[in-house]
């Protein structure tokens, strides 16, 4: 059990808040079972969501690495949806053009499928170095004009030499518990080199401030505003060259930034006046959502209605394990085929194709991502399947 006043991983201060607390929760969303046995048995963890009121980072100070599963068989590609594609092929046009990407060696930290660091390398010619533990072997692959190496391990000053001219890391800097000392390890490799990175995250401030109780989870220890965020590069010897909000609006932060001249400092921080009560009214949120949806599922069992709900990813995850009634939905749809044919850990629903509901016909159809309702729904119109559709 933690106390009030824990430091701040990131700025170091003491004047931080703990405004949330949940046991039983699993340490992770990518890596799941193939038996519902097995993912009733998941490893489960602690969420001591801390508020620094000095950087306005927010962490999971119970988060513990070692046991979220961060290896080969980890999968949490969001590239089957037509949205996110299409989002991240803007993201490499974008980067391409602004650092002149052609013929260079790139660096992606935490490379995941890889995905990014293809279009990278195919569009531009580049040599790129993916280093991830969740990849399954050692691969190099050749393009036309550029190439693409992924190595299985996590990355660390071992593999500074393949710092070459372009760094950027993706969806990862979350899930690193000491974020500065992670920066000022990258800042030591760069050296003199005026070499430009790339990082992005997930807006885990606006998330928790706009009361989606859905998007914390385990293995997401950091929860970040543009400014924390700003300010971690900055204490880490790094000058923020542009920076802001992105996918659909505002659902991931970036920054991107080069090796500082003047060393490491600290930004002026505008930390929002209604912080505390922003942060502190996420429990109070959490727990209304809770209780409506057990109510509802509560009614669904009544009426003997078929429940699934869709999104197997962090969001469904957290939205199943936080209700003692789950077992009412009985499927969990993903079109990741990768994540198909396994089992949500915890509540151990089966997570099937989208092509699976034309033979089990739900009554209630839950999206536990609201972004995606305009793509499922279309989906579900062209296999002219009529149900409830229920954002969670």
């Amino acid at each position: 059990m933690l106390t009030d006043n824990c430091t701040c991983r990131g700025c170091g201060a003491h004047s931080t808040d703990m405004f949330f607390q949940a046991d039983c929760v699993p340490t992770s969303v990518g890596r799941l079972e193939t038996s519902a046995a097995e993912a009733h048995s998941a490893r489960c963890g602690e969420l001591n969501l801390v508020a620094c009121h000095a950087c306005g980072l927010i962490q999971n100070h119970s988060y513990d690495p070692e046991i979220v599963g961060f290896e080969p068989g980890y999968q949490v590609s969001l590239f089957h949806s037509p949205t996110f594609r299409s989002f991240v092929q803007g993201v490499c046009d974008r980067l391409i053009k602004r650092y002149d990407l052609q013929d260079k060696k790139i660096l992606e930290i935490g490379c995941g499928a890889a995905e990014v660091l293809r279009l990278l390398c195919q569009q531009g010619g580049n040599h790129g170095v993916g280093i991830d533990p969740a990849v399954p072997m050692e691969v190099k692959e050749r393009f036309d004009a550029g190439s693409v190496h992924l190595i299985s391990d996590f990355y660390s000053k071992k593999y500074e030499h393949h710092v070459g001219d372009f760094v950027c890391c993706l969806s990862v800097f979350e899930a690193i518990s000491s974020p500065v000392h992670f920066l000022r390890s990258l800042r030591q490799s760069i050296g003199e080199r005026d070499i430009p990175v790339y990082f992005e995250v997930f807006n885990g401030y606006r998330a928790i401030a706009e009361s989606e109780v859905w998007s914390v989870h385990y293995e997401q220890c950091n929860y970040f505003s543009l400014d924390s965020l700003r300010n971690t590069f900055a204490l880490a010897g790094f000058e923020v060259t542009h920076s802001g909000t992105c996918y659909e609006g505002d659902q991931y932060l970036y920054v991107e930034a080069r090796p500082s001249e003047s060393g490491e400092q600290t930004l002026k921080l505008n930390i929002p006046a209604e912080f505390s009560e922003t942060v502190r009214r996420f429990g109070n949120e959490f727990q209304t959502r809770v209780d409506w949806w057990q109510g509802k599922l509560d009614q669904c069992r009544r009426d003997q209605k078929r429940v699934v709900s869709w999104g197997s990813g962090g969001k469904g995850i957290s939205f199943l394990s936080s209700l003692s009634n789950a077992d009412v939905v009985q499927q969990v749809v993903d079109t990741n085929p990768a994540r198909q044919n396994h089992y949500i850990p915890r509540c151990g629903q089966p997570i099937v194709d989208p092509l699976d509901l034309k033979q089990t016909k739900p009554d209630v159809v839950i999206l536990t991502n609201a972004l995606y309702q305009q793509e499922i729904s279309a989906c579900l119109a062209e296999m002219q399947i009529e149900c409830e559709i229920v954002v969670a």
